[in-house]
C-alpha cells in the first residue's frame, strides 16, 4: 500500500470515528455487544505507547479491562479518571489496558499526563483495532474474564459503578 493511499485510508477510518455516535452507549448496531461467551480478542498489531515495542491484541490476558480512546473523544477524555480510580482500587484483581486510536504516541503521552492515567498504555496509529471490532464509536471498553473470553463490550462512556460492575461480572464468569 502506497503512502498516500495508507494515509488516506486512515483518514477515512478517523472521519468515521469522529462522524459516529462519540460517547453512545448503546449498542450501536454491533451484534455482540455484551459479548458471546467465547469471543476473543482479534489479532491486530498495536505498540506499547512508551517504548514503541510490538504486540498484538490478542496478546493481551484476562481478567482485563481495554479501553479504547482517543484524545479528541470528549467521553474519553471524562471517563480517564474513573478508570484510573478503578484501577487503583482493584489492580490487583484485574489488568487495566488503554489503547490510543490513531494517534501519535507524542500526542498520546501528553494527554494521558494531563488526565493522570498510570495503567498499561497501547497505541494503535492505523485505527485497524476498531475495524476489527466492527465499531466506530469511541469509547469502547471491553472487559476480558480469566480464560480471556469477552464478557463484556461497552460502547461510549462508563462510569466508576458501571465499570465495577462489568469487573465483577467478569469475575464470576470464571
Amino acid at each position: 500500500m502506497t503512502a498516500r493511499r495508507r494515509r488516506r485510508s486512515l483518514l477515512f477510518a478517523a472521519s468515521a470515528l469522529v462522524l459516529a455516535a462519540c460517547g453512545s452507549s448503546d449498542g450501536g448496531g454491533d451484534p455482540s455487544a455484551d459479548g458471546d461467551g467465547g469471543e476473543r480478542l482479534p489479532d491486530v498489531a498495536i505498540e506499547e505507547l512508551a517504548t514503541g515495542e510490538p504486540g498484538s491484541l490478542a496478546d493481551i490476558e484476562g481478567p482485563a479491562v481495554v479501553n479504547l480512546w482517543a484524545t479528541w473523544c470528549a467521553p474519553c477524555r471524562a471517563e480517564i479518571p474513573d478508570f484510573e480510580s478503578v484501577h487503583r482500587a482493584r489492580g490487583d484483581e484485574v489488568r487495566f489496558v488503554g489503547i490510543n486510536i490513531g494517534e501519535g504516541s507524542d500526542r498520546a503521552l501528553d494527554f494521558l499526563d494531563e488526565v493522570g492515567a498510570s495503567y498499561d498504555q497501547f497505541l494503535d496509529p492505523e485505527g485497524f483495532v476498531v475495524t476489527e471490532l466492527r465499531t466506530t464509536t469511541m469509547p469502547v471498553t471491553i472487559v476480558l474474564d480469566a480464560d480471556g473470553a469477552i464478557s463484556k463490550r461497552h460502547l461510549g462512556p462508563l462510569d466508576q459503578g458501571g465499570l465495577n460492575d462489568a469487573i465483577d461480572e467478569a469475575l464470576a464468569v470464571s
